[in-house]
């Protein structure tokens, strides 16, 4: 009896010991996992300050490093859909990624979105647009819809394009970002006097709170929100320089804590 109930305290601990939640690797940007139709599953990271995608093996070694074309006094906002055979039909590894400037007179943001080839290849330009989307429709293709604002305006306008696409959506990995509701992209980031937050309440709510933490986790300020708007302007003048966590909390929703840093 002894040596069975030996046999079975091995065999528990050795389970859980394989059942343990293991660290990997820690990256200085943010990144996503992607599925690529003939290389596989990769992690790409978005460098804002020298503007490049690098790309990694899911073992963490150096892939690829893909050089985005940001012209002067613009910033890196977003990367989506690092793909093969998407936005092309030749193997050939593209992206879209978006960019945007500030004109501190008249207080308002310029976004432009491009699709490139990892050679730097333009594929397609789309001066307004901060929002690409890629949906899956079957039978009826691969479409890409486009929104394009212009904050310029005292009520800003915003038009949607649509465009049909060689390729097709690898399923598994990249969702339709209008239902990501947990992709909450403050800009500028960095921040000096004031950051805005992009948000989109689940269905079927009307009001939400974007909480902002510091690395600790401690409550620095919460900020009520709802479906008046879909961004808020926050002061961040006000906050110490560093760096900071903020979140979306409506209903039963919690989207995953986006970092703020605060020059």
């Amino acid at each position: 009896m002894k040596k069975n109930g030996f046999l079975l305290v091995l065999l528990f601990m050795f389970g859980f010991a394989h059942s343990q939640i293991t660290f990997e690797h820690s990256y200085d940007f943010s990144g996503d996992y992607t599925k690529l139709a003939n290389s596989g599953y990769k992690i790409f990271l978005m460098d804002v300050v020298n503007s490049k995608c690098l790309i990694y093996n899911t073992n963490h070694t150096l892939w690829k490093t893909i050089n985005l074309s940001v012209p002067a006094n613009n910033y890196l906002y977003d990367i989506k859909y690092v793909s093969e055979n998407l936005f092309t039909t030749d193997n050939s590894l593209a992206l879209s990624y978006v960019y945007y400037s500030y004109d501190a007179t008249n207080d308002y943001y310029t976004y432009t979105a491009r699709i490139i080839k990892e050679n730097g290849t333009e594929l397609q330009i789309i001066p307004g647009c901060q929002y690409l989307y890629v949906v899956d429709l079957g039978e009826l293709g691969t479409k890409m819809e486009a929104y394009v604002f212009d904050y310029s305006l005292l009520y800003y306008t915003v038009k949607t394009r649509y465009y049909t696409l060689p390729g097709t959506l690898v399923n598994g990995i990249e969702n339709h970002p209008v239902k990501e509701l947990s992709s909450l992209k403050a800009f500028p980031n960095p921040a000096g006097n004031i950051a805005t937050i992009p948000y989109i309440l689940p269905e079927g709510e009307f009001e939400g709170t974007i909480t902002i933490t510091d690395l600790q986790g401690k409550t620095v300020q919460n900020y009520t929100v709802d479906r008046n708007f879909d961004n808020i302007i926050i002061e961040t003048g006000q906050l110490p320089g560093g760096v900071y966590l903020y979140y979306l909390k409506s209903g039963n929703f919690t989207s995953r804590p986006e970092k703020l840093i605060v020059q």
